[in-house]
């Protein structure tokens, strides 16, 4: 009987860990693929049959290519790459951050209010911000287009971090307000008792205790505005806005595809979201699962 259970706690373990191995095997495969093409020679990836699984004469040359000297192949022009990668780097950075702090800042006010303060229509109003979570992006494209035109907002850093902001608001202010509330009242009605008044309230007690849910929200919020290649696509034409992700468009030409320079414009962009994400996963974790066991 024993050795009946044992061997049936063994297959479970072993199909447990298969099914993990081939989850993790579909998951990294592109990854390496990336990675491997961009330490590769040309010859190498144009080699027919493909059998490389790991360079024979591993080069770094891609790298130095992509911001140096290296050629820009869309539409047929020319120009280096050295352009393309710092522009695309700075807007990457100035849209993620810049939107993401400003998300943190009004889905923390916006926070609170939903979580500790009662007013006529409350409910309601959270309600509407709510309904706008499962609403696809591409639904208000059009509308957004039209109205970012009439600004003047079209290939601009401002449009881009003003699109990013409003549509990443309500996940943001749900998750906050969701924090905010797992805030014990006993240390706000302990601290009105002392004589401090809203803003003191605010400031001394719970911005200290709701700072993971602002990190979760701020590294959610980079990672999305990051990572997105659909609005950059639609909203940004020229090197003046256009993040990484476009930028590694730019690599396929009219005769051509660079895949040694594209596969190594990747990686570069890739690193930033993946050294966040591992440094900082546990806030990650935090504000993913906020509001889950309730």
């Amino acid at each position: 009987m024993n050795l009946s259970l044992r061997a049936q706690e063994r297959l479970r373990l072993t199909v447990i860990y298969g099914l993990c191995a081939v989850v993790l095997i579909w998951a990294l495969a592109p990854i390496y693929w990336v990675a491997v093409s961009s330490i590769s020679t040309r010859q190498e990836l144009y080699a027919a049959p493909y059998k490389i699984w790991f360079p024979t004469q591993p080069t770094l040359d891609s790298y130095r290519t992509i911001f140096t000297t290296g050629a820009k192949f869309r539409s047929g022009g020319f120009s280096p790459t050295a352009e393309l990668m710092t522009s695309g780097l700075r807007n990457s950075v100035i849209i993620s951050f810049g939107s993401s702090a400003i998300v943190t800042i009004l889905a923390t006010g916006a926070g609170y209010v939903f979580a500790r303060m009662n007013f006529r229509g409350k409910n309601l109003i959270f309600l509407l911000i709510m309904l706008m979570l499962p609403l696809p992006i591409w639904v208000s494209l059009i509308a957004l287009f039209f109205l970012m035109s009439r600004l003047d907002l079209i290939d601009t850093l401002i449009g881009l971090i003003l699109i990013f902001v409003t549509l990443l608001l309500p996940l943001s202010v749900w998750m906050m307000t969701t924090f905010v509330r797992d805030i014990p009242e006993e240390i706000q009605d302990a601290a009105r008792v002392d004589g401090a008044d809203r803003w003191r309230l605010l400031y001394s007690i719970i911005l200290p205790l709701a700072r993971p849910g602002m990190v979760a929200v701020f590294l959610v919020a980079m990672l999305w505005s990051w990572n997105n290649f659909l609005i950059p696509l639609i909203f940004s034409r020229s090197n003046d806005s256009q993040p990484l992700t476009i930028v590694l468009t730019l690599f396929i030409g009219q005769y051509e595809v660079a895949w040694e320079d594209m596969s190594a414009a990747a990686v570069v962009t890739m690193l930033p979201p993946f050294l966040m994400a591992l440094f900082f996963q546990r806030y990650l974790v935090r504000g993913l699962t906020m509001g889950a066991v309730k």
